[in-house]
């Protein structure tokens, strides 16, 4: 899991872009961990402007080999059932999910039944499971940038 880059604030919210200071977060992430995502299968994106920026960016200097789907139910105040019921479904093994909070920390939250973890901006988060529910995947390791 991927949380956009540090974006500006402005209204409405799904026109945020992201700062010069979150091109730069973005860009750092994918050059410096591009090793732990080369085997990436489907890179799925929240529809907001920030999310679709860092997507790109971090395709882009990561060298993921795949382009990505936009996806609705990465909105920030998606339920996470919701989010389960979608990836439930999907048969690909490697995705790379780029979105906001406080969906992604809940998501977190919810597949490993609970490992507290918080996504900064521009954070990277991988865990493994065989199946998307509630409890059963682990936390592999979480990255941040300044």
């Amino acid at each position: 899991m991927l949380r956009h880059g540090d974006a500006d604030f402005i209204l409405p919210d799904s026109a945020r872009q992201l700062s010069a200071k979150g091109k730069s977060q973005v860009v750092k992430m994918a050059q410096t961990y591009s090793r732990n995502v080369q085997d990436i299968e489907l890179v799925i994106t929240s529809p907001l402007r920030r999310a679709l920026e860092t997507t790109e960016l971090f395709i882009a200097n990561a060298n993921i080999g795949c382009d990505y789907q936009v996806a609705d139910y990465l909105l920030p105040d998606t339920s996470v059932t919701a989010v389960a019921r979608h990836i439930q479904a999907l048969v690909q093994k490697k995705i790379l999910m780029v979105g906001h909070l406080p969906l992604l920390d809940y998501w977190i939250d919810y597949l490993t039944g609970n490992a507290n973890v918080r996504m900064a901006t521009a954070s990277l988060a991988s865990l493994s499971m065989d199946y998307a529910y509630k409890g059963l995947a682990s936390l592999n390791w979480v990255y941040h940038v300044d």
